[in-house]
């Protein structure tokens, strides 16, 4: 039981530590840039139809959702290959849901609604990428690992957010 709970602290302070840098700039330009990267091209057009910021979360929680059950059903395969894909595709959806609520955020509209389904979202997602840390060969977990960091990053973002609608 110790070597779960060893690793849970060690991804959690992991996880810590990418969020002290999520507001370096160059690193949001690069991610940006990155922005629909694993994304299929009808992903890539239901997120250019989207009217609004809040159905933009919506498509993008549901392609996370999705990319989240293939690097599960891929990891448990052993396929290292697909799953890379999978993780970078999750990874893209999960920043960009973020994105998509920070743009409405940026346009004056009250998001707290959409902050609560991405914080919801993201644990989810979060329990199942731990669950699998514990299951999946050991040359797959740093790629469960890095999907986890990412994840944990926007969970914590939001729960600030989160924080600060409260204090208002």
């Amino acid at each position: 039981m110790r070597p779960v709970l060893l690793a849970k602290i060690t991804l959690m302070l992991a996880g810590f530590l990418a969020f002290q840098r999520w507001n370096d700039p160059a690193r949001l330009l690069a991610q940006a840039s990155d922005a629909s990267e694993g994304l299929t091209a009808e992903e890539k057009e239901a997120v250019k139809k989207a009217k609004g910021s809040e159905e933009q979360l919506k498509i993008y929680l549901e392609i996370a959702s999705e990319r989240l059950k293939a690097i599960l059903s891929l990891a448990r395969k052993g396929d290292e290959e697909g799953t890379a894909k999978a993780v970078t595709a999750y990874r893209t959806a999960v920043s960009a849901a973020e994105d998509s609520v920070a743009k409405g955020q940026a346009a004056g509209k009250n998001m707290k609604k959409a902050l609560m389904s991405l914080q919801k979202a993201t644990r989810k997602f979060n329990f199942s990428l731990l669950q699998a840390l514990e299951k999946v060969p050991e040359n797959l977990r740093q790629q469960i690992q890095s999907a986890y960091e990412v994840s944990l990053r926007v969970q914590d973002s939001v729960s600030i957010q989160l924080e600060k609608i409260e204090k208002k």
